[in-house]
């Protein structure tokens, strides 16, 4: 036990002189390259910001919210991976000055509500602030930016710079309704299922009754060969010896009965 304090005591004292020993410059420059690293962060992140704020970069009749090029979904992806959610409400805020919708792969503009007070009541009866109801062209839009938003880590970007596994998944609304068939299919074959189960248990019940199945063309003869004959018969009763039965013998001295022994009437009067 000694030993091992005594070892520990050596490491540690070793390590205490190498960082007395090393020289403040290296540590200086050490310190120098990771604020240098984070500032460079910072600043792709600011252009990215700015780029995207401009987003989509290709438009056309065929191209919408739902359904975006393929190369702008990508660099949208690639560019607000490590995003802050503040940084985001920063490229939603400068979609918004721009006159587009927040959502950055919607190339439509954002609502104009027009002149009037901080709130406004929506079609739905909300009642909500102007400013947030103006940020987006459409509900559907709405949800798509805040579902990106959900994804997006509070931790600095130069924690998370070096992890390749950080990935930004879209609202596929293709994907949403192929869920909803799917579920709407399941939905269908589980009552095809409970419909066909009772239809087994009906002609499990009606084979036990001896019924003839539903649907059977079989004729009566048939159907009477497949019938449970039950018959009723009443149980035959054996009536009593009467020669042999004893009925009211001795019932006028049961009063003669003293623990079982009948007694004479000489003794009774001799006692």
């Amino acid at each position: 036990m000694e030993s091992k304090i005594k070892e520990l005591r050596g490491i540690l004292k070793g390590s205490a002189a190498a960082q007395r020993a090393a020289d403040p410059r290296e540590i200086a420059i050490q310190h120098a390259k990771v604020l240098q690293h984070r500032k460079d962060l910072e600043a792709e992140i600011l252009d990215s910001l700015i780029l995207l704020s401009e987003y989509p970069l290709q438009r056309g009749p065929s191209l919408d919210a739902s359904r975006p090029a393929a190369s702008d979904a990508a660099g949208f992806r690639t560019h607000v991976r490590l995003f802050q959610p503040s940084d985001y409400d920063d490229l939603i805020e400068e979609r918004h000055v721009n006159g587009l919708c927040g959502y950055t792969l919607c190339p439509r503009p954002h609502r104009d509500t027009g002149p009037g007070g901080e709130w406004r009541i929506t079609g739905a009866g909300h009642i909500v602030k102007r400013r947030d109801l103006e940020r987006w062209c459409s509900q559907a839009c709405a949800r798509r930016a805040l579902y990106v938003k959900v994804q997006l880590s509070e931790a600095a970007a130069w924690e998370r710079a070096g992890i390749p596994d950080i990935r930004i998944d879209l609202l596929d609304e293709a994907r949403l309704r192929g869920d909803v068939d799917r579920a709407a299919q399941q939905l269908a074959d589980m009552q095809i299922e409970e419909q066909a189960r009772q239809s087994r248990d009906a002609a499990a019940l009606a084979l036990e009754r001896g019924d003839r199945p539903p649907g059977s063309s079989s004729s009566s003869a048939a159907a009477g060969k497949q019938r449970v004959q039950v018959s009723l018969k009443e149980r035959e009763t054996q009536m009593p010896d009467i020669k042999n039965l004893r009925i009211g013998e001795d019932d006028d001295d049961d009063h003669l009965l003293v623990e079982g022994h009948r007694v004479r009437l000489g003794e009774s009067s001799r006692r």
